[in-house]
């Protein structure tokens, strides 16, 4: 797949509770949780990427650019929803009343962050659950660097760079400005101070962890990085521990409408 399909999508980055163990939390968050989200209407993909405790903060820096997460608020996780349209995300909040309210049980902090009209990109077609790794990639946009251009370099740079040297299941977003109904719940926090934002994310899959720097040393991404001190501020890698498919292509269109 050459030409990467466009979407619009919802990337929620998210920090679990401190007074519940993390084992007890990603149990939640995979299960009752997941079990109220699958419920939605109209949502076309929802996963869950569980992140890892420890490997993280591993993307190559370059001058200016920060790669290391910062000890005070490391991200636990990240939802990723792929919505039709806009009219259908809007009918769709009118039933998230459930969901709303049982965040309080499993998150802290939790950030919504929804594409432009496309503004996300699949580069590969499906979801390959045979992935021996996946990695969240986090961006901040450098001050002063107009939208297009960052766009640009986030989707027709580094997820071009990416898919030339075979990263599997690769997903480039990057964001509006953020919309505070897009995580409007109760009982979290949603505090995003300006220097802690992000405006894109990129994800991406190999088939071990090794790869990840195979991958980062081809010239094509080599070059992009290079170039991300003109575009970005920080660039935050995660390791996925665990996806938690939960809406897949709406169950693969109601498998293929009953055959």
């Amino acid at each position: 797949m050459n030409t990467p399909t466009r979407t619009l999508s919802a990337i929620y980055p998210v920090r679990l509770r401190t007074d519940l163990t993390r084992d007890a939390a990603y149990t939640y968050w995979a299960g009752p949780h997941a079990e109220i989200a699958g419920r939605l209407p109209n949502l076309m993909e929802y996963n869950q990427y569980h992140f890892s405790n420890t490997d993280r903060g591993y993307w190559p820096a370059t001058t200016t650019v920060g790669t290391l997460i910062p000890p005070s608020a490391p991200l636990d996780g990240l939802s990723e929803v792929r919505l039709p349209s806009f009219a259908t995300g809007l009918r769709t909040g009118l039933h998230m009343r459930d969901i709303y309210l049982d965040e309080q049980n499993v998150f802290e902090h939790c950030l919504g962050h929804i594409t432009t009209l496309g503004g996300g990109r699949w580069w590969t077609k499906g979801h390959d659950d045979t992935l021996g790794h996946r990695t969240v990639l986090l961006l901040r946009r450098r001050r002063g660097v107009r939208g297009r251009i960052f766009r640009s370099f986030v989707h027709s740079q580094l997820g071009a760079a990416l898919h030339s040297v075979g990263a599997h299941d690769l997903r480039t977003y990057t964001f509006m400005p953020l919309a505070p109904v897009a995580h409007a719940t109760l009982g979290v926090n949603h505090d995003n101070p300006s220097d802690r934002r992000y405006h894109a994310a990129v994800i991406f899959g190999t088939k071990t962890r090794a790869d990840v720097e195979g991958i980062t040393a081809a010239p094509e991404v080599a070059s992009a990085i290079a170039d991300q001190h003109l575009n970005c501020t920080a660039v935050h890698a995660y390791t996925v521990d665990r996806t938690v498919p939960v809406i897949r292509m709406r169950n693969r269109q109601a498998m293929s409408a009953g055959r």
